[in-house]
């Protein structure tokens, strides 16, 4: 396999992986427009975190949350339905 290939290939699991996590928060009540709690902090679900590299990848963090101390990704573990 050459190099694009398994580029492509590793692109299209990554994608899959993180269409994955979104279904996954929004059939635990977590769409978008969702008040949501992180620990004390009041925030709305703003969207769907789809970065595939860095420091938060949406695998990891796939929520956008808007709270009073700003927007954040969070992931799945660390948000619940309020």
């Amino acid at each position: 396999m050459n190099r694009s290939a398994h580029t492509s290939r590793n692109n299209q699991n990554v994608a899959q992986a993180i269409g994955a996590v979104v279904h996954s928060a929004v059939c635990h009540g977590l769409a978008i427009g969702r008040a949501v709690k992180i620990g004390a902090v009041r925030g709305v679900v703003i969207g769907y975190n789809i970065a595939r590299d860095g420091n938060f990848p949406g695998t990891r963090y796939p929520l956008l949350v808007k709270t009073e101390l700003g927007v954040a990704k969070f992931g799945l573990d660390e948000v619940k339905p309020a």
